[in-house]
């Protein structure tokens, strides 16, 4: 099956942006508008999110396979890759295996290794599993507007009651989960895993690749920048300030400035 997408611009350069955890194709929309006079632009909806197929599995390995029969569809290669978070493991994870495929890769404020510890008493972990548990337990089919939803999610904060709005939808006046709730939940050790160094002793990943280490957000930390400089031969670090974690939203513009300074190198 080949993932869903949009395609703004027209350009013979093509860039591919991989959307986070409960994101979509719309995600990165803003970021995209403001580089779509130099670039094609691919926005895919990964498996289990937005308008993708949903799939009970979810890992690392069977996303490279949907990235890869997506770009074969569209018969690209020589592509430059953006991925934010889990997007930006699984563009970790594709460069691993299918570097032919790759001119350049943006890595939006993620570390290549492993965030299963977050389960463990980490405030982002326990988002994470607040987060899926809220939406597992919650009945779209008791709210009949979107008013009454929002009054009902905004106990739990205003972050949780924004992710959720954005992932349901509406149809003949009932409302559905865009994302696979199940899937994703019961995927969660692999969402959060990492590349193994252990496979980077011999071989390193040689794409140049720039990350965005988001100046409020504590994904990427200086730890990290060892583990990169094990895994990556030609890796770069530039920090996005007033950003958290979601940089894109916080401060586009900056963004947009790092990303296109790195890919017209």
């Amino acid at each position: 099956m080949i993932l869903h997408s949009k395609i703004i611009g027209d350009s013979d350069r093509t860039l591919l942006i991989l959307h986070g955890l409960y994101g979509s194709s719309d995600s990165w929309l803003r970021v995209a508008n403001l580089l779509s006079d130099r670039f094609t632009i691919h926005l895919p909806d990964l498996r289990n999110h937005g308008e993708s197929f949903k799939n009970d599995i979810h890992t690392y390995q069977a996303m490279v396979e949907d990235v890869k029969n997506y770009l074969d569809d569209k018969k690209i290669n020589n592509i430059n890759i953006i991925g934010h978070s889990m997007g930006g493991k699984l563009a970790m994870f594709f460069a691993a295996k299918y570097p032919e495929y790759i001119r350049k890769l943006v890595i939006a404020d993620i570390s290549p290794r492993s965030y299963k510890a977050l389960l463990q008493n980490d405030p982002n972990g326990n988002f994470h599993l607040n987060l899926m548990s809220i939406m597992k337990k919650l009945d779209l089919s008791a709210y009949k507007d979107y008013r009454s939803l929002s009054k009902v999610l905004i106990e739990y904060g205003e972050t949780v009651k924004n992710v959720i709005l954005k992932n349901v939808d509406k149809k003949d006046g009932q409302f559905f989960w865009k994302i696979n709730v199940l899937a994703l939940f019961n995927n969660i050790n692999n969402i959060l895993d990492g590349l193994n160094p252990d496979d980077f002793i011999d071989k390193k990943i040689t794409t140049e690749t720039l990350f965005l280490k988001a100046s409020d957000s504590i994904y990427l930390t200086n730890t990290d920048e060892k583990f990169i400089d094990f895994i990556f031969s030609n890796a770069h670090i530039q920090e996005i300030s007033n950003a958290g974690h979601w940089l894109h939203y916080d401060n586009p513009n900056d963004t947009v400035s790092e990303i296109l300074a790195f890919l017209n190198k």
